[in-house]
């Protein structure tokens, strides 16, 4: 699978052209008194956030909107914030961590409604009234796990079976930290489930993979740092991630297996956010045509199905529907089910199997990380 590099040059007008498409979308025509707009946001997604912000400052709802940052691995970043970070606007990795937030009180519990009431994009229309790529609400961009190795691939890399063969030295971020190490491992299980393996059989590749780790950084980001300089001879990132590596004209090749698993990146705004007009014009521009054509020239896929449908040929796709699962697919509660099976601190077993873990069952393979032989 290969991807198009697109140049994109309508949208490096885009700042002539803002203030015309911003008044389309219902932006407010100016941020009002409240001028600067905190936005914490998880590793990969910071120098895309950073180009949303310049380009909403081009609009007529960005005039003399500042912007303070916060940029780091995704746990760390909603730690922060529950211990007293300035956040109005929110952008981290999964789902958890804005459940996290909810419980400390930091973002209301209908957040993610916030994308129809305030974003004009409704994700439960389905059909030829669908307005986003997939349903699930208060996800303001997709991506897919991928792996990036050495410039020609020259372990001829192709699909996960091959991460655990041997010589195979595998880089990829802490899930104690990093919601990209997450989505990682989950993908892997994924995969072996789709490739018709039994649940315990897919642990025991997940402990291969894990064995086959020889660097876990904290986030996404510093991951792919590490890669860079030397350590190992495949990454497991996001996408979108890989395609801005490969733009920026690192030495790497992407690629990406046959089965993996789709990644959706949730945007909130805070109790303090909704109370701060500049916070919600942004979140509002973020959701706009010209706010998702921005994410998709820097490697993202779009959650407007019109902006999809316009981009989707500059990204590799899949033979069927069932080789992209979805965190639901592997279980029907979604996350608030996945994060204590498979991360969780607590790690039980049946009485019938003393080997697969119930729950904790990442948390019990990392012991076996780095340990191939």
């Amino acid at each position: 699978m290969k991807f198009r590099v697109r140049k994109w040059p309508q949208l490096v007008a885009l700042g002539a052209a803002g203030v015309t498409i911003a008044a389309g979308v219902g932006f407010p025509a100016s941020a009002a008194s409240t001028t600067n707009v905190n936005v914490v946001g998880y590793s990969v997604v910071g120098p895309a956030l950073k180009a949303e912000e310049a380009a909403f400052q081009a609009t007529a709802a960005g005039q003399n909107v500042t912007f303070t940052n916060s940029i780091g691995a995704s746990d760390t970043e909603t730690t922060n914030i529950v211990n007293g970070l300035p956040a109005d606007v929110i952008n981290l990795s999964y789902y958890s961590n804005m459940a996290t937030l909810v419980a400390a009180n930091h973002v209301p519990a209908n957040w993610a409604n916030q994308e129809t009431s305030l974003g004009g994009v409704n994700p439960r229309l389905k059909g030829a009234k669908a307005v986003t790529t997939y349903s699930t609400p208060g996800m303001v961009t997709d991506s897919t796990v991928v792996f990036i190795v050495r410039s020609g691939n020259p372990l001829g890399i192709k699909n996960w079976s091959q991460l655990t063969g041997s010589g195979v030295q595998i880089v990829t971020p802490n899930p104690a930290t990093s919601g990209s190490a997450k989505w990682n491992l989950l993908a892997a299980y994924a995969a072996w489930i789709q490739t018709k393996h039994t649940p315990d059989q897919a642990q025991n590749f997940l402990k291969s993979i894990l064995e086959h780790t020889v660097a876990q950084p904290p986030s996404g980001s510093t991951a792919l740092s590490t890669f860079l300089a030397g350590t190992g001879n495949v990454l497991i990132d996001y996408e979108d991630d890989a395609i801005a590596a490969l733009k920026a004209g690192d030495a790497i090749s992407i690629v990406v297996p046959p089965q993996t698993l789709l990644i959706e990146n949730p945007l909130a705004l805070s109790n303090t956010g909704l109370q701060n007009p500049a916070a919600v014009a942004f979140y509002k521009y973020l959701f706009s045509v010209p706010g998702q054509s921005l994410f998709g020239s820097l490697g993202y896929r779009s959650v407007l199905k019109s902006v999809w449908a316009d981009t989707n040929t500059d990204f590799p796709q899949f033979e069927a529907k069932t080789n992209l699962l979805t965190v639901v697919d592997l279980s029907g509660y979604g996350w608030p089910a996945i994060d204590p099976n498979f991360f969780g601190a607590s790690i039980t077993f049946s009485k019938k199997d003393p080997t697969h873990p119930k729950t904790g069952i990442v948390t019990y393979l990392e012991q076996f990380a780095g340990q191939s032989s």
